[in-house]
């Protein structure tokens, strides 16, 4: 459950940093190249902050592997 509750908050941070990105105007400005390299920051800003946000909150959660065989 709280990898679902992890892809949502993923989501909502991803849709608010590209409505960021278009508000500010990346859209109209991707051939200037201070405009390309800020876009391409952003980027991997919200990549790690994606990543840094399901570890946080999904925890141990993903890599909890139930065998069963192992049970029986």
């Amino acid at each position: 459950m709280l990898t679902m509750k992890a892809l949502a908050v993923m989501a909502l941070w991803t849709v608010a940093t590209v409505s960021i990105f278009n508000y500010v105007g990346f859209p109209e400005h991707f051939s200037n190249p201070i405009w390309a390299l800020g876009a391409a920051i952003m980027l991997v800003v919200i990549l790690v902050g994606n990543v840094w946000i399901f570890i946080s909150v999904a925890q141990e959660e993903p890599w909890e592997w139930t065998n069963k065989s192992d049970d029986e």
